[in-house]
């Protein structure tokens, strides 16, 4: 399963949260804001503070970037 690190106001998280769905892909939707448990996870795993966030752990890949977030799940989908 997918971990997806956001923010509830980001456009570029939205965009991805509205391809997963329209593909059916499951994920774990993890709440990134500055100051939350998510925030700091993110920073450690990712090394900044950016979202949409995946990681794949299944796989060993972890991407920033909406359009390479949703190429990638179709890839997985597919």
């Amino acid at each position: 399963m997918f971990k997806l690190y956001t923010y509830a106001s980001c456009p570029y998280c939205a965009k991805v949260r509205s391809a997963f769905k329209e593909m059916g892909v499951q994920y774990e939707e993890i709440d990134a804001e500055r100051g939350t448990p998510g925030s700091e996870e993110l920073v450690k795993l990712g090394g900044k503070q950016q979202v949409p966030f995946l990681v794949d752990e299944k796989a060993g890949i972890s991407m920033y970037e909406s359009n390479d977030i949703i190429h990638y799940a179709r890839s997985c989908t597919a």
